[in-house]
């Protein structure tokens, strides 16, 4: 952005020279009073927090809404079943990426399991699993557990349950919290060397804070930009011991939902993984003492990685859609063939091709349980099993495991009906 002219004020002064001070206080006043600032209840380094909603700004918000229209057509002409895998697969991407940028190791198939669980009709009398309950606040993102949703929390009370809710059981006993609602402590964050940011101190100072940041989003206009000016308030507070980043991409997610699709709002946590120094850049940019709090670049640069992410899930979705195709028209072609050979396939088999098929295309899984396959064909299990044993003898299905009893499309199956890789 800076290339078009519009600069940081931290560049206008150092190329300044003579008068600087007085022309960094004049560019300020300009920028504030500008009929296209933005501005809210909180100040950084004592100065009141502004975005100027410049052309390039406008036109990176406007990507994201193109794209976003391109995005749904294609995510509408998915099958229920390939969406909720995709979903899952999106999922397990997010949730590694976010402890991934805040340096927590954990596998795809930790996170796989922690969904299983979540997802569990019996979960209580599971064992707990790492990240199990990060997976079941992720899912109610979606409505997908007995179709509650977690809605964006608009009181103090609500954002320290949502907390609890989604971080509890992954903090340490000296990193829980002491407050009212937050920390009471001091908290600060360290390159290894030196303090690179300090939250803010005081519980009346906190709530304050986190206030300003909760009503930002009961806004109606200017929606994505008070989205990311509301993750820059939260992570500046800083009002946890532990868990800061991860709660508060996790809370713009909750937020993109509200005005973007499913896959678009967490998609968020890879991109900022695959750009993390320019995440963090942002950050800095924006507590820059001779920026006068301006938040301008920083709401640029996230509009920017989350349009980046956008496009990769366009060219993401588009691929599947054209598999999808692919699919149909390969057990088409098969049912033709086995119809000319007098050997065609009974009712519904060619549904559970499909299904299995999505599966195969959208994982995160290779198969699905006999329960699911139940469930999703309305067939009963006894119905299902003359099917399911046929479509085994035939090479074009498989059991993965026994207990529970889960298939997949065979090798041979994938071969033939052109979905290999």
């Amino acid at each position: 952005m800076q290339a078009s002219g519009y600069k940081q004020m931290k560049i206008n002064y150092h190329q300044a020279g003579t008068n600087a001070r007085s022309l960094l206080e004049e560019e300020l006043n300009l920028r504030i009073s500008s009929p296209s600032s933005l501005h809210w209840n909180y100040t950084v380094n004592g100065h009141p927090v502004f975005v100027n909603l410049v052309a390039e700004l406008t036109a990176e918000i406007e990507k994201i809404w193109r794209t976003e229209f391109q995005i749904q057509k294609l995510w509408n002409l998915l099958p229920g079943v390939a969406r909720n895998h995709y979903l899952h697969s999106l999922l397990i991407s997010e949730i590694q990426s976010t402890n991934e940028i805040e340096g927590i190791h954990s596998t795809r198939n930790e996170i796989e399991d922690a969904i299983r669980a979540a997802e569990s009709k019996d979960s209580a009398n599971l064992s707990f699993r790492p990240f199990q309950e990060m997976a079941k606040t992720y899912l109610l993102l979606f409505g997908e557990l007995d179709n509650e949703r977690v809605r964006f929390p608009a009181t103090l009370k609500e954002m320290r349950e949502l907390y609890d809710q989604l971080m509890g059981k992954e903090i340490a006993a000296d990193d829980k919290l002491d407050g009212l609602y937050f920390r009471k402590g001091t908290v600060s964050i360290t390159d290894g060397t030196k303090e690179i940011h300090r939250g803010l101190s005081g519980e009346d100072a906190i709530h304050s804070g986190v206030l300003t940041m909760l009503n930002a989003q009961q806004d109606s206009e200017h929606v994505l930009v008070n989205a990311f000016v509301g993750h820059f308030l939260l992570e500046h507070i800083h009002p946890f011991y532990d868990g800061n980043g991860r709660f508060g991409r996790f809370l713009l997610g909750l937020k993109l939902t509200e005005y973007l699709s499913a896959p678009t709002a967490i998609s968020l946590s890879a991109a900022v993984l695959h750009q993390k120094a320019r995440y963090y850049k942002a950050f800095s940019i924006a507590e820059e003492k001779l920026n006068r709090g301006e938040l301008t670049f920083f709401v640029h640069d996230l509009a920017e990685i989350l349009a980046s992410a956008m496009l990769d899930l366009l060219e993401s979705l588009t691929e599947k859609v054209s598999q999808l195709e692919q699919l149909s028209k390969g057990i088409d072609r098969y049912k033709s063939n086995r119809d000319s050979n007098g050997a065609s396939l009974q009712d519904r088999e060619d549904e559970i091709l499909f299904l299995l098929g999505q599966v195969r295309l959208f994982g995160p899984r290779s198969g699905m349980t006999n329960d699911e396959l139940s469930a999703v064909t309305g067939l009963s299990k006894k119905v299902l099993r003359p099917r399911t044993l046929k479509l085994r003898e035939a090479g074009l299905i498989r059991e993965v495991e026994k207990r529970p009893l889960v298939f997949a499309l065979t090798d041979e199956a994938i071969e033939l009906l052109g979905i290999s890789d």
